[in-house]
Order: structure tokens, then sequence, then C-alpha cells
């Protein structure tokens, strides 16, 4: 079998256009060269110590891309395309799973090889902080000086995070929604998507970080089984002692460790599952009332004053702009 050749990841893109805007901004878009597939690679710079990268394309052949960056910092990355691997300089691997997202800290001298299968589809957001910025930002994550060390001796250091849940589904689905001509644009709308985003994002990684330094692991486990109960059977009449039950916890320690774990109690996360998948659902052929019952809600009423404060929005009316 032959070896696959590395590529620089930037060598297999082609600039279409690159926009300097007031206070430092930068917005850029390329596209694959028609050699290596298609596809493409869109740049925004807020001028502020962040910066957002999407990347999205299928490749005609496998490859090994190489990504370097000279900023030393920290990067939240959000797979929304297939499995990828990773292999760092050390020859240490990380696979990063389909709709994931971890985050990482990089020296000023990173290097990493990508690998990619021929028509695996490549779709990801990568979230670029200053080491500075994240610093304030992330000040009471419980290893947040070990690993900025261990950056800076490996040049990389990997903090995991987990499956992409509703919120950040959510607030992701406005940078996957957009047309390449409008990322040339200064777009303070998506801007804030970001932050919120990366606000997000890291106080869930505290949350659960600093968590576990405290909550024994076979609590953990069996609190991570309450959440996939309530991902798949949110539509259901949950009680707090069957979820008990089921994920193999006293009642006590359910009650008590799953929002030091989580950040939320067991019913703000069963209501927020329902909202979200009711908001999908909504873009569907399906009625108010019809929603309102698939998601595990009994009365109408109640459903569109929750959906209404969560999202700003009554269901009715949010249901009208997919007719």
């Amino acid at each position: 079998m032959d070896k696959i050749k590395k590529t620089e990841y930037l060598d297999i893109f082609e600039e279409i256009k690159t926009i300097k805007n007031p206070f430092s901004r930068e917005n850029f878009i390329c596209n694959v060269k028609p050699e290596y597939g298609l596809g493409d690679y869109i740049g925004y710079d807020s001028g502020s110590g962040i910066a957002f990268f999407l990347s999205n394309f299928l490749l005609n052949q496998d490859k090994i891309l190489i990504e370097r960056s000279n900023v030393a910092g920290a990067v939240l990355i959000f797979n929304l395309g297939d499995n990828y691997s990773f292999t760092f300089e050390d020859n240490s691997k990380f696979e990063l799973k389909k709709n994931s997202y971890f985050l990482g800290f990089c020296s000023d001298k990173f290097l990493v090889d990508v690998s990619i299968k021929k028509g695996a589809e490549y779709n990801m957001l990568t979230i670029g902080i200053k080491e500075e910025l994240f610093l304030k930002l992330a000040h009471n994550l419980k290893n947040l000086n070990e690993k900025m060390q261990e950056a800076k001796k490996k040049n990389y250091a990997i903090i995991k995070g987990s499956q992409i849940d509703p919120e950040q589904k959510e607030i992701l689905s406005a940078f996957t929604k957009k047309e390449k001509k409008e990322y040339l644009l200064t777009d303070l709308n998506l801007e804030s998507k970001t932050m919120s985003l990366i606000e997000y994002t890291i106080k869930k990684i505290v949350s659960n970080i600093n968590a576990t330094y405290k909550i024994d692991k076979t609590i953990i486990n069996s609190l991570e089984k309450a959440k996939q109960l309530i991902n798949t059977s949110y539509y259901e009449s949950l009680t707090i002692k069957e979820i008990a039950y089921k994920s193999a916890i006293n009642e006590c320690y359910l009650k008590k460790d799953f929002k030091r774990y989580f950040g939320m109690t067991v019913y703000e996360m069963i209501q927020k599952r329902r909202l979200h998948v009711a908001k999908e659902l909504l873009q569907e052929e399906f009625s108010v009332k019809e929603v309102c019952s698939k998601v595990g809600y009994k009365h109408v009423g109640n459903f569109s004053k929750l959906f209404q404060e969560h999202f700003n929005i009554s269901p009715s009316k949010y249901k009208k702009q997919f007719n």
C-alpha cells in the first residue's frame, strides 16, 4: 500500500476573497483546489483575540493534512462531520467523534497531522482564543495552569469535551446556515453567537471538570446514564425515582450531584431537551398541538408558555416561519 503523502493544510485551498474591515476585523473565503476535491474554508477574525475557522469539504483522495499555529492560546473544536484522527508530534493520537467537541491548548509552535479519508465529510468549526484572553475567561478551571504548562512543554494539551448538546447545536446552526458571501461582511450577530458558544461551552467544561474533582467515578457513570436516559426518553413522564433506578444511583445522590456535574437540575435538563426537540419538529409538518404531545407535554398552554420563555417567541409564531 502506498504511503499517504502529507500536505500542508492551506495548500489544498485557493483564495477567493479577503476583506479587511474596521477595527482589525478580517474575513476570508477559500475554495478547495479542484485537484483535491470540493468545499471551502472560511475565516473570521474579530480583532479582539477571538477568531473562528469553518471548514466544510470532501476530498477525492486520502490525505494527511498538516495544521500549524504560531499563536499561543486555546481552541474549541466542534466536529459536525465524520470521525477524525489527530496525530501530534509526540506520536500520540486523539480521535474526535462525530457531533462532539473538545478544548485544546497550543503553543506558538503547534503542529498536528489530521488524517482524512477519501469522501469523508470534513465539517469542523474551530474557535481560536488568544492565551491572555482565555486565562481570564476560564480562570476558575481547576487544572487550567497545569494544562497551559503541558502545552508549553509538548506544544499541545487536550481537555476532552463531550457530545454537542442541543444548546450548542442551536448556536452552531447560525454558522452552518450562512451563505458564503455573508461571511465577507462584518457581522456583529455572528460575533455575538461566537461569544455565546464560547461562554456556554467554557462554563460547561469548567462545571464538568471541577465536579470530577469531588464526585466519585461510579456516581459520574450513573449521572451520564441519567443524561442519556433523558436524551432518549424525554417525552415520557420521567420521575426522579425512575431515573435513579434505571441509572443505578441513589435518589439523593442523583438530585444532589446532577446539578453539580451538569450545571442544571434533572427537570431543567428534561425541559430543555423537550423544548429543543419541539423547535426542530415545528419546522416540519406537525401542528403545535401534535408537537406538544410528541415531546411529552399534556397542555398546549403550558407548552406555549415554556417555549415563549425559552426562545422568546411563541411556538405558533415560530411555526409560521416555516409554512
